[in-house]
């Protein structure tokens, strides 16, 4: 279990850890999802174990609010990321995703594209559905002790991405499922599976279901005009239960940016790979086959936000220029 952690890539990593003096700084991928957060968290207890102090860094929005409140201090949330004199990883987020020049010690996640370009001193890239899954291996091999927050955040990932061990998952996130399901604490889980709904969730599920447009199986919505933008997963995972659609997409505006939501049933579309296609020249995409997210900058529109009388000619053309774009790939899949 666990055999690609060689020991070769334990003494690198162990070797970085144990310079004197070193500090780290974990970075995550932009809205970063819970196997972006669990995994983070799991690097920066194993920097703890070897005395080195580390803090977990991000740039958008975490759109689940219970991973908030679980993770607390361990993360903090900054405008941009930039290179520091301090020991850089990356967790979940691969350097040829990102713009800025930062050059890091350690990069540590999981794709299926070419990683011949990435440059670090350490690199562990593997073709698992989950970085999460790699993390668990590292905690198992190197005897660093699993506390039942971080042992419940790591299962949740796994079960997150890979909707169970349904679809989309290698032996690697298997093995880490039954050896950390051991760890976790049922009241944090239940808490995590089945989080509290705010009042002003359903009020945004009214707005999307009053403008929803249903192509097929496919829906397409609008929550209007929100200061949080952190409802629209959820207002997405209610329209998923309507009789006959298999995926949906939901955006709001605030102030600044367009923010996208999509999730799919259907395994057969790759959410991420649709939003990239329709989205990817306006704003970063994130997520997974089964859900993704984007932020597209309002830049000077971003005013008439707050004009009354224009805001519902912006929503429309905003509205109109996504559906054309969402809809156009997703009949073209």
């Amino acid at each position: 279990m666990f055999n690609n952690f060689s020991f070769w890539k334990q003494r690198s990593l162990k070797k970085l850890l144990s310079k004197p003096g070193v500090r780290m700084m974990i970075f995550t991928k932009n809205n970063p999802d819970s196997d972006s957060l669990a995994s983070s968290l799991a690097l920066k207890r194993i920097a703890e174990h070897y005395n080195v102090d580390a803090a977990i860094y991000y740039t958008g929005t975490i759109q689940n609010k219970t991973l908030i409140n679980i993770l607390g201090d361990d993360v903090i949330n900054i405008p941009t990321l930039s290179q520091s004199q301090n020991l850089i990883a990356f967790v979940d987020l691969l350097p040829t995703e990102f713009t800025e020049k930062i050059t890091p010690t350690i990069v540590i996640g999981h794709t299926l594209g070419n990683t011949e370009g990435i440059r670090s001193r350490y690199r562990d890239i593997r073709s698992t559905e989950t970085t999460s899954s790699i993390m668990i291996g590292y905690l198992k091999k190197l005897g660093v002790a699993i506390d039942k927050k971080l042992a419940t955040l790591l299962l949740f990932a796994i079960r997150d991405k890979t909707r169970t061990l349904i679809a989309n998952f290698t032996m690697e996130d298997m093995e880490a499922y039954w050896f950390i399901h051991k760890y976790v604490d049922m009241e944090l889980w239940t808490s995590l599976e089945h989080p509290s709904v705010r009042f002003e969730t359903f009020e945004d599920l009214s707005r999307a279901i009053s403008n929803k447009v249903i192509r097929g199986a496919s829906l397409y919505t609008t929550v209007g005009f929100v200061k949080d933008p952190g409802n629209i997963p959820k207002v997405c995972k209610y329209l998923l239960d309507i009789e006959g659609v298999s995926n949906a997409l939901v955006f709001a505006v605030d102030s600044t940016k367009i923010h996208v939501y999509a999730e799919s049933k259907n395994m057969e579309i790759n959410m991420k790979n649709i939003l990239k296609k329709a989205f990817g020249d306006w704003g970063d995409v994130t997520g997974g086959p089964f859900h993704a997210m984007t932020a597209i900058h309002l830049g000077v529109f971003g005013v008439a936000t707050y004009d009354e009388k224009i805001k519902p000619l912006l929503l429309k053309s905003i509205s109109d220029s996504l559906s054309d774009k969402y809809f156009y790939v997703l009949e073209a899949e």
